[in-house]
């Protein structure tokens, strides 16, 4: 009985840990794409993060290069406000976010395939945390449905970054978007897992719209 008791507990315990370390939110993105040449564009968005941590809005500005039917490259400009209502110092922190980026683009019999290479620095305004330069390689697979607009696509992603959190992630995610009167509608999901640190997880679903 006292080991019977002793189990459940133990389980009850793990079952706690394990909730306190998991992350839901939805993200929700509206922008618009102007191409500025024939081998560069302008999209800039806003997007609404929500969920059981901080909800943040942030603005974003990427301009993006076609070096040819390959590759392209990329630089995006972030300003995050973060609405802390949780922690011991409660208030709007700002943190800002410049990524280069690099991506090679590959034709599939069945799709698609894509690989980029990108590094970010990240910079707190206001409110605690620390700078962070943070690599990122993600691989992408779109897979070309017959007689179906909405094709999915797949993908995985590894994040490592530098001093002083030495942080490491991976993403899994899948998504799919179509054209309906213009706009590009694109719906997604992605699980997420801290290797490192603190244990976390991370269940996102996302919605967006450019124009």
């Amino acid at each position: 009985m006292k080991n019977s008791f002793l189990f459940c507990a133990l389980l009850l315990a793990q079952i706690a840990i394990a909730q306190s370390a998991t992350e839901a939110m939805a993200w929700m993105k509206i922008g618009h794409r102007t191409d500025l040449s024939e081998a560069w564009s302008l999209t800039s968005s806003g997007q609404y993060r929500t969920g059981t941590s901080n909800d943040l809005w942030l603005t974003e500005l990427e301009f993006t290069k076609s070096v040819n039917k390959k590759w392209d490259i990329g630089t995006e400009l972030r300003h995050y406000l973060i609405f802390d209502t949780d922690g011991a110092t409660k208030g709007t922190f700002q943190r800002a976010r410049v990524q280069f980026r690099a991506e090679r683009h590959l034709d599939l019999p069945r799709g698609k395939a894509h690989i980029r290479y990108a590094l970010q620095q990240r910079a707190v305004l206001t409110g605690g945390g620390n700078h962070k330069i943070t690599g990122r390689i993600r691989g992408e697979y779109d897979l070309k449905i017959k007689n179906f607009a909405w094709d999915p696509t797949f993908g995985v992603e590894y994040f490592a970054s530098g001093a002083q959190d030495f942080d490491r992630s991976i993403r899994f995610a899948i998504g799919t978007g179509d054209k309906i009167a213009g706009r590009k509608l694109s719906f997604g999901y992605f699980y997420q897992r801290d290797l490192t640190n603190t244990g976390m997880h991370s269940h996102v679903v996302q919605t967006s719209v450019r124009f």
